[in-house]
């Protein structure tokens, strides 16, 4: 067999974000839903301006993608819950009766089921990364049941009957009901995740730490009731031993790059932009490359923990490249 055809066959597990315009040849690791608009044929028939490719896995869905400024989507629920990660820009959310900003460095929840709204700020096009749990597909239907475009600011094209009021003293005004017995914190920033917030909040928040014994990981993470995220750093040259878990995994990767082994497969390059899809129970290995440190966003189901125990059974350390790691 020659070694291109080999390089067919082979698996493959890592994705560019920013290049997914078709679904990439060969066998992937998960199902690949190109660039488009999320919810609908076009922005007539559908509820949100919403664009991006998605990666579905078995138990995950993340979603890269763009909300053009001023527009968004109306509100609308789905039964399977959801968290964004803000990169660039600021999502303006309608939940639980209120409406909450959602800039840059910030992630909201959705629980299952919540009736909800995002606009992007009329400043400019919000970035962020959408990961739900598979119960339900990346989109949930509008409240009202009209799929007749989307949500807009004042000013910015929507139609009437979709424009966000704005009240007499010129704030938007929510238009989803209150749900939640007590106010909830659905907004999160990460900078601020080494404790644990005060009050009620919608999603289990696991402070900034080690992550565990067998890896230079460090972060936090929040936890929801079917998937659980994190924003992760590992320095350079540095990362996790040989490991598995019964549950799948995201990485996508926003500074530097990671070096991989997954399933058999050594070397494995996962430069910034680009996902890495680690289905539940195959054996992998992530490490900084020795170019310089490295930040991603970690998308998992709750079956099991943010870490699986290393196949030597020993915690006694990240894995290094070589010329990393302690001095003797």
């Amino acid at each position: 067999m020659s070694t291109e055809t080999q390089e067919v066959i082979r698996k493959r597990f890592v994705y560019n974000l920013d290049a997914l315009a078709t679904v990439p040849e060969g066998s992937n690791s998960c199902s690949v839903a190109p660039s488009r608009l999320l919810s609908g044929e076009t922005l007539e028939t559908g509820k949100s301006t919403t664009r991006g490719p998605v990666l579905s896995g078995s138990h995950v869905h993340v979603a890269w993608v763009v909300k053009p400024r001023g527009t968004g989507s109306k509100l609308h629920t789905h039964p399977n819950e959801q968290f964004n990660y803000v990169l660039k820009g600021t999502l303006i959310a309608d939940i639980d009766g209120q409406v909450l900003r959602v800039p840059a460095g910030h992630v909201i929840h959705i629980p299952a089921g919540m009736p909800h709204s995002h606009v992007s700020s009329p400043e400019e096009d919000v970035h962020f990364i959408a990961a739900k749990d598979t119960r339900h597909g990346i989109v949930g239907p509008p409240v009202d049941g009209k799929l007749n475009g989307p949500r807009a600011l004042p000013g910015f094209g929507g139609k009437a009957e979709n424009e966000w009021p704005v009240g007499p003293n010129g704030e938007l005004v929510a238009q989803s009901l209150r749900v939640s017995k007590e106010k909830l914190r659905y907004v999160y920033k990460w900078d601020e995740l080494d404790k644990v917030p005060e009050g009620p909040c919608s999603a289990k928040v696991l402070p900034a730490g080690k992550v565990s014994g067998k890896s230079s990981s460090f972060g936090a993470a929040l936890v929801g009731e079917k998937i659980q995220v994190g924003l992760i750093r590992k320095g350079r040259g540095s990362g996790s031993k040989l490991h598995t878990h019964p549950n799948e995994q995201f990485n996508l990767v926003l500074e530097g790059a990671l070096v991989a082994d997954i399933d058999g497969q050594e070397g494995v390059m996962v430069p910034r932009h680009h996902a890495i899809h680690m289905p539940a129970g195959v054996v992998h290995s992530c490490v900084a490359s020795a170019e310089g440190d490295v930040q991603f966003f970690v998308a998992k189901d709750t079956r099991h923990g943010l870490a699986g125990p290393p196949i030597d059974g020993i915690e006694d350390g990240p894995r290094y490249l070589p010329g990393f790691g302690p001095k003797k």
